[in-house]
């Protein structure tokens, strides 16, 4: 299957809710006043922020009326419209060839799917030697899964003991990778505390600790958001992005929601690249973020 038709297929939800009531919004073949509020209402509902919906808005305005087929046509001006606010984010994660060593230090919150995103993003890393480390001391069956992935991807797994401050198990998994040289380091780590201040002040302690002993290696910070809680993904690239200088978003569960607008909407708001989007449960489900794959198949075209 060719990448964009995974896109394709993976992204139905969102796609048959988009294009269906695109072209029902338009079917008496008019650009009005009538059909672009509809328009509107649509798109919001995809959660598109209202900023990302009047520049969608603006762009449909310019479609003449005298045209032949106005719904496949406003279908085609969302979608280069889209791709123009996407292209600026594509930036893979892992590049070919890579002869630096890196450290990736994945946050996010319980449920979006970081423990089982490193395990799919280490299955696609070959011929590098890998250092998988568990820094959420807070769940064990967080742990036993990260372990459980490093196995399955044939890489080296550390953990420290349970609720320990996780700095200091990133500390030693970071001298572990240093003194053995590893290519990758990668790092789970927790997503729940009493409030988001702790968490982002533990994030900060472990990233500070990491950084000071590795000033010479690119340190990459991959905040990871579930795409099933739509807008909600916009508040914790807010919180998330501040404090930790984010360098890359991975946005999962896409397959599973009609609301992939959301991730328009941090595009348009967020200076910080997207590197993969989830489109299923397969390892390979995790796919290289492409804003003309994207941008076409939540409409439902063709490439």
């Amino acid at each position: 299957m060719s990448l964009f038709s995974k896109f394709k297929n993976n992204l139905k939800k969102t796609s048959d809710f988009l294009s269906s009531n695109i072209l029902n919004s338009f079917k008496n073949n008019k650009v009005d006043q009538e059909t672009l509020e509809e328009l509107e209402s649509v798109l919001i509902s995809a959660d598109i922020s209202l900023d990302v919906v009047e520049k969608l808005l603006n762009s449909v305005r310019k479609v003449k009326s005298s045209n032949q087929d106005i719904a496949q046509t406003v279908l085609e001006t969302l979608a280069k419209e889209i791709e123009i606010i996407l292209k600026p984010r594509e930036k893979k994660l892992l590049q070919e060839n890579d002869l630096k060593s890196k450290i990736l230090i994945f946050v996010g919150v319980n449920g979006s799917g970081k423990t089982t995103t490193i395990g799919k993003i280490a299955s696609q890393i070959s011929n590098k030697k890998i250092l998988i480390a568990a820094c959420d001391t807070f769940r064990a069956a967080a742990i036993d899964q990260l372990k459980n992935w490093a196995e399955k991807s044939g890489n080296d797994f550390y953990k420290g003991d349970p609720n320990q401050d996780p700095a200091s198990v990133a500390f030693k998994a970071t001298e572990k990778f240093n003194k053995e040289n590893y290519d990758y380091l990668i790092i789970d780590t927790a997503g729940r505390l009493s409030n988001n201040t702790n968490l982002i002040n533990q994030l900060v302690k472990l990233k500070k600790v990491v950084t000071k002993i590795n000033t010479d290696t690119v340190i990459e910070t991959i905040l990871v958001l579930d795409g099933t809680n739509g807008s909600n993904m916009i508040k914790q690239v807010d919180i998330f992005g501040k404090e930790l200088d984010v360098s890359s978003l991975i946005i999962t569960k896409l397959d599973g929601t009609a609301k992939g607008g959301a991730l328009i909407s941090i595009a348009n708001k967020y200076e910080i690249p997207i590197s993969f989007i989830g489109l299923g449960e397969k390892p390979d489900d995790l796919s290289d973020f492409a804003a003309k794959n994207f941008s076409r198949s939540i409409l439902n075209l063709e490439k």
